[in-house]
């Protein structure tokens, strides 16, 4: 049978030959791969569970998952959020140099001493830009605390992260460090 494959290759044309040694190695590199992909792996046998003889099992009901508390309730999470959202509608026109540090609202009283010590350090084509928020996270870390991340797109070449983080005192919310801005 050897013989006779052989000798029909030997009279296919030299490209002919060519491909169908091709197609016949990809094929066996496709069986092989296939053959160990199927078969399981070696000093593995493949058991079967037993079946069970007689009254079926009683199993025991799963215990219910706790939840988990969050560390800011929901509606403390939400005043939180509008509290970042009247930060930055007050703090973006100061960082652009649009406004004075006591116009900035919603922060903590060491935060409004550290920006009434600062100015905005801009370029006059910033100056030109206008601000606007894309999106606006907070998330709970503590009792009390939060940290919000908003996405800032001021017409330049990519929108920047502003984060900043928040402080329940006194009833209300307010910002207390700005990290990055």
């Amino acid at each position: 049978m050897t013989a006779w494959l052989i000798s029909a290759l030997e009279r296919l044309p030299p490209w002919a030959r060519r491909v169908v040694v091709v197609v016949v190695a990809l094929l066996l590199i496709g069986a092989a791969i296939t053959a160990l992909t199927i078969a399981p792996s070696p000093g593995t046998g493949v058991r079967r569970a037993p079946v069970p003889r007689g009254p079926a099992r009683q199993t025991t009901p799963h215990p219910s998952r706790q939840r988990v508390v969050p560390p800011v309730p929901a509606a403390q999470l939400r005043r939180a959020h509008d509290a970042a959202e009247r930060f930055l509608r007050t703090f973006l026109p100061f960082a652009y140099g649009r406004a004075r540090a006591p116009a900035v609202t919603s922060v903590t009283r060491a935060l409004r001493r550290q920006l009434a010590g600062e100015r905005a350090q801009i370029t006059p084509v910033e100056r030109h830009r206008h601000p606007g928020v894309v999106s606006l996270s907070v998330v709970g870390m503590t009792p009390g605390f939060a940290l919000a991340t908003a996405i800032v797109a001021d017409g330049g070449i990519a929108a920047y992260p502003l984060r900043f983080t928040l402080q329940q005192g006194a009833g209300r919310w307010a910002v207390s460090g700005v990290q990055d801005g």
